[in-house]
């Protein structure tokens, strides 16, 4: 009897690790996107503080660069909480279930 515990002792060890490494994960994601928003914030100020853009011959392309952090929080955000399936429409019910029976033909008739 003691051994037959055993598996199911180390089935809730599992389980215990894989929600402590999902909690820690959904926690160290949502660090990144706090940490995507300063980016964008110190991505706004040193483009404000832009000096010569048409003088000089290269320039950091700073909204190139904010599309790419939108595009990274928004994968991290539809990994945390992906879309469910939404139900789809189905044919509408005819909720008319009586028929009529089909009417014998004149070649169906017996004398």
């Amino acid at each position: 009897m003691i051994s037959s515990r055993y598996p199911l002792l180390l089935a809730c060890f599992v389980t215990l690790s894989a929600a402590a490494q999902d909690a820690r994960e959904r926690s160290d994601l949502g660090l990144m996107q706090r940490q995507i928003t300063v980016i964008e914030q110190l991505a706004d100020r040193a483009r404000s503080s832009q000096v010569d853009v048409e003088t000089s011959r290269y320039h950091f392309d700073y909204p190139r660069f904010v599309a790419d952090l939108e595009h990274m929080r928004r994968g991290i955000s539809k990994y945390l909480s992906p879309s469910r399936a939404q139900p789809t429409d189905l044919a509408e019910l005819t909720s008319d279930y009586r028929a009529e029976a089909p009417h014998p033909s004149s070649h169906d008739e017996h004398d």
